[in-house]
């Protein structure tokens, strides 16, 4: 790919870079900044901002950030979010993952619906009908920088900010422009491009192709966005359009014991006929002003969801068509020490699921699911800062409320383990209480402590997709209360923090090895996380992240193999990252050595994944003010190892991890 990319390539990237001002990442300077960093401890004096959320660096929640020097030369949103202490992502096949932020990797449901995944402060998908592959509708390749939040989220996020929320944040015009080619030796390319149509009006694109290691394992994707600023009357106007579209060939599971080891299997696709394709529109508008010494922030949107996509990962494999359209609102009335605000949402959504193939044990032939459902979300909250010398105190909380309206679209009945529901309604109300304290010890050092409560309707999905053994809405709002507390340490470049939390859920919903639901699980999650950054000599330094976590079930079910107090599946005790970076003005060069320890891949614990360490090398060279060559090798020992394994149906099943691959890229400011 790299032979086809960068020669059609290269005469833009020389006249973009004729024209560019300088070869660093550009430094944004609108009204939501949050100022890149690196990941890891961050300095006293910088401000923190998710679009209605204010609140200082070295406040009580835990946030990480990565920044756009990290985002716009990703190949997988996992490659960036990883670093983040506490965060596992496993990769799927192509575009496709699952997610882990102070959790264990969650599926199905409990994986859509643990993580509020926005870009720009608006949730991606309403929180009903969320995408446990979330992230691959974010505009990540020209982000200007992830955020990463990890427990509850704050006040003015509702459902879904459970376990943690994602906030890709886009450049706004006036960032300056840019052009992005890379390649690899395997197939893959892209090309991203950032520019300022006008001092008003801003474009970003990206254009990704990947063959894929494995066989017909391939993916197209499209993203592109339009961000209008202007100012009508006495309001600012921040306006956003912006669409995602994904046509993949799907690798399947490969199995058998360390199947992952075996080259005359890891590179084949026991599932060739397996796809998934994806379209996205979404619309936004941040309206904002001033009011008698306040600011009012309103931001109507709307959003259109498609998918399709073969569930070829269970006997039968039918295919499954789901989608929603949703409109909402998010308000803000901003103080200096509090805010207020009233949300509303509504989504028409629909899912459909028919198997062609023969019936397969209690997959049977024929039509699943076929149903609509109108939901509407009303929340309300409040949040206040009180501040005494150097101890701040934030209080705030949320009431959310969910209404489902369900219509089946086909008879209601059992179609083998497939349950169909006659209509209902069901409602749900939360309220999520949160409370922190801050308090400076000394010069660059900062206690903190945070006692909040995450919470969340269940997905419709969990609701009306259901199966023997299940009666239609028995899922019910689950709960997570955490507490956390730890330490921030700024001296000169270096930075140190250190975080110990604990968690109890309660209410867990997912769907155990055997395909079927468990409705009322309890688990406990307790944790330490380690992030530092701190120079060695003027030329280098070294930075990481690690964190111990033990996780484990709080209740017992037979059916599943559950025991009270056993550790829970797909929870490594370790995850961590250390890497030396060095810097000779123009050239630049890093290693990295990325931890994953072992863990269960089964609910009763017989199963496990030994863990891997992969090593990724990094460097880059300054041609000229304006144009800046790159590269990193993935992989660099070729090692053979599992992006993820688990058990289910009886057999040991795994992702293969991308052997050692080489990636080029350019990269033009101008």
């Amino acid at each position: 790919m790299i032979r086809h990319i960068l020669p059609t390539s290269a005469a833009l990237l020389a006249a973009t870079s004729a024209l560019a001002q300088q070869a660093d990442v550009p430094v944004y300077e609108d009204d939501a900044v949050i100022l890149p960093l690196q990941v890891g401890a961050q300095g006293e004096d910088v401000i923190t901002v998710m679009d209605r959320i204010r609140s200082p660096a070295n406040g009580p929640e835990s946030v990480d950030i990565v920044p756009a020097a990290e985002t716009h030369v990703l190949v997988h949103p996992s490659e960036a979010l990883n670093v983040v202490a506490g965060v596992n992502i496993h990769r799927g096949s192509g575009q496709e993952h699952l997610t882990a932020i102070r959790s264990p990797v969650l599926t199905g449901g409990a994986g859509a619906g643990s993580f509020l995944f926005l870009e720009n402060g608006v949730p991606l998908r309403a929180a009903g009908f969320a995408n446990v592959n979330g992230l691959f509708e974010a505009g990540t390749e020209f982000a200007r920088q992830v955020e990463v939040l990890k427990g509850p989220g704050p006040a003015e996020y509702g459902s879904n900010a459970v376990h943690g929320l994602v906030n890709v944040v886009t450049p706004a015009p006036g960032s300056g422009s840019m052009a992005t080619i890379i390649g690899s030796t395997d197939g893959y390319g892209r090309m991203t491009l950032g520019h300022d149509v006008t001092d008003a009006l801003r474009a970003s694109l990206s254009l990704a192709h990947d063959d894929g290691f494995r066989d017909e394992s391939g993916f197209d994707q499209q993203k592109a966005e339009l961000r209008y600023v202007t100012q009508f009357g006495a309001w600012d106007v921040d306006a956003i359009a912006a669409l995602n579209n994904l046509n993949q060939e799907t690798a399947g599971f490969i199995q058998g014991q360390d199947a992952y080891r075996d080259d005359d299997v890891r590179f084949d696709n026991p599932n060739p006929e397996a796809f998934r394709d994806g379209r996205n529109y979404r619309a936004q508008v941040n309206l904002s002003r001033d009011l008698e010494g306040k600011r009012l922030v309103l931001t109507p949107y709307a959003r259109r969801a498609e998918l399709r996509f073969l569930r070829h990962f269970v006997p039968g494999q039918a295919l499954e068509k789901n989608g929603h359209t949703s409109v909402g609102l998010q308000t803000a009335l901003i103080g200096d020490d509090w805010s207020v605000g009233v949300d509303a949402e509504y989504t028409d959504g629909f899912l459909y699921e028919f198997q062609e193939n023969p019936s397969r044990f209690s997959f049977v032939q024929g039509l699943h699911f076929d149903y609509e459902v109108g939901a509407v979300v009303l929340a309300a909250y409040a949040q206040r800062s009180f501040e005494w010398d150097r101890l701040r105190l934030d209080l705030g909380a949320r009431g959310e409320y969910t209404h489902y309206d369900y219509d089946t679209q086909a008879a209601p009945g059992r179609s083998g383990r497939f349950l169909r529901a006659p209509d209902r309604t069901d409602d749900f109300f939360t309220l999520t209480p949160k409370l922190g304290l801050t308090y400076a010890a000394a010069p660059g050092v900062t206690l903190f402590g945070r006692a909040a409560r995450g919470s969340r309707a269940p997905q419709t999905t969990d609701l009306y997709a259901v199966v023997q053994n299940q009666e239609p809405g028995q899922a019910d709002v689950e709960t997570l209360d955490s507490l956390e507390g730890g330490v921030r340490f700024a001296a000169g470049p270096a930075r140190f923090a250190v975080t110990g939390y604990t968690m109890w859920k309660d209410n867990f919903f997912f769907r155990n090895a055997a395909g079927f639901n468990v409705t009322d699980g309890k688990t406990r999650h307790t944790g330490v996380e380690l992030s530092f950054t701190a120079p060695l000599l003027d030329w280098l330094k070294a930075s990481g992240e690690w964190a111990v976590a033990d996780q484990r079930y709080d209740f017992a079910d037979a059916a599943s193999g559950i025991r009270d107090g056993a550790r829970m599946d797909s929870a490594p005790v370790t995850l961590g990252t250390m890497r030396l970076t060095g810097d000779w003005g123009r050239l630049g060069a890093e290693v990295e050595w990325r931890h994953v320890g072992r863990y269960l891949t089964n609910e009763a614990g017989t199963q496990s994944y030994p863990g891997h360490d992969i090593f990724v090398a990094r460097a880059g060279y300054d041609l000229s003010d304006s144009l800046r060559l790159f590269g990193r090798i993935d992989n660099v020992f070729d090692a053979k190892y599992a992006d993820r394994a688990d058990f289910a149906f009886g057999n040991e099943r795994y992702f293969p991890g991308r052997p050692r691959t080489l990636f080029v890229g350019l990269t033009a400011n101008y």
